[in-house]
């Protein structure tokens, strides 16, 4: 989460955003009380006025403050700082419990299955469904460019591939060895750490299917399988090297 101060200042720029029209000391503090801050209203008008120095709010007279464009990009500023730090913390969570042999276990599994699935949805897709691959592709972007998880959207994108493919038997295999909800987020949370940019595999295995390039979708999935493997190896170095660096500082 944000630190104390961070936390303040985003609240009170969201009540000057919000707004719609200047506000003042008054109105800022009882927002401010009513979502449970012990804050008076000469703290406030201090804050106030420091934030007129930094030029985030502007004085519009004795009718009280508005938010700036520097202002603004401030509060998108911490607000995306909150989001990330709020995403980190919950899939941190969820790492916990998956061993770095499970997930490679896992991920060898769905490149011998997905690697076919992807050749055989380029032969069967219709170019309704390929468009559909690609506005999965287009919402895990927007996500990622605002600083949210893309984890619901890289399922989606895989059991669009499973779906295309037509093929029953390869469909209900990956689909048990995906049955952990947790994977998506928990190989997401790694892909960042390592900072890994997966968009780019999924933009190429869509356009290789929308195009009908069997065998270029077969190695492309491949490729992308072989990626993430090289992710949890990369990221469980990182942690062994946190680890020996805060051994090493006690």
């Amino acid at each position: 989460m944000l630190n104390e101060r961070e936390q303040l200042e985003r609240d009170m720029l969201a009540i000057v955003r919000d707004s719609a029209q200047p506000v003042g000391c008054g109105h800022i503090s009882r927002v401010l009380t009513g979502n449970g801050y012990t804050i008076s209203e000469a703290t406030v008008g201090r804050l106030l006025r420091d934030l007129d120095d930094r030029g985030l709010t502007d004085k519009a007279g004795f009718q009280g403050r508005s938010l700036s464009g520097q202002g603004l990009a401030r509060l998108d500023e911490l607000e995306n700082k909150q989001r990330s730090l709020a995403w980190g913390a919950e899939f941190a969570s969820a790492l916990r419990g998956h061993t770095k042999e499970q997930l490679l276990e896992v991920l060898v599994a769905r490149r011998a299955i997905e690697s076919e699935l992807a050749y055989l949805a380029a032969v069967n897709r219709s170019e309704a469904e390929a468009a559909q691959l690609g506005e999965i592709l287009e919402r895990q972007r927007l996500a990622l460019a605002g600083g949210s998880g893309a984890a619901q959207e890289d399922v989606d994108f895989h059991a669009l591939i499973a779906a295309l493919a037509g093929n029953r038997v390869l469909g209900a295999a990956i689909a048990l060895i995906r049955q952990d909800t947790q994977l998506s987020p928990v190989l997401e949370y790694i892909r960042r750490q390592v900072k890994s940019a997966v968009y780019i595999d999924h933009r190429r295995l869509t356009e290789a299917i929308a195009a009908g390039r069997a065998e270029e979708a077969r190695a492309v999935m491949t490729e992308h399988l072989n990626n993430l493997i090289d992710d949890v190896e990369k990221y469980w170095q990182l942690v062994g090297a946190e680890d020996a660096q805060r051994s090493a500082q006690l």
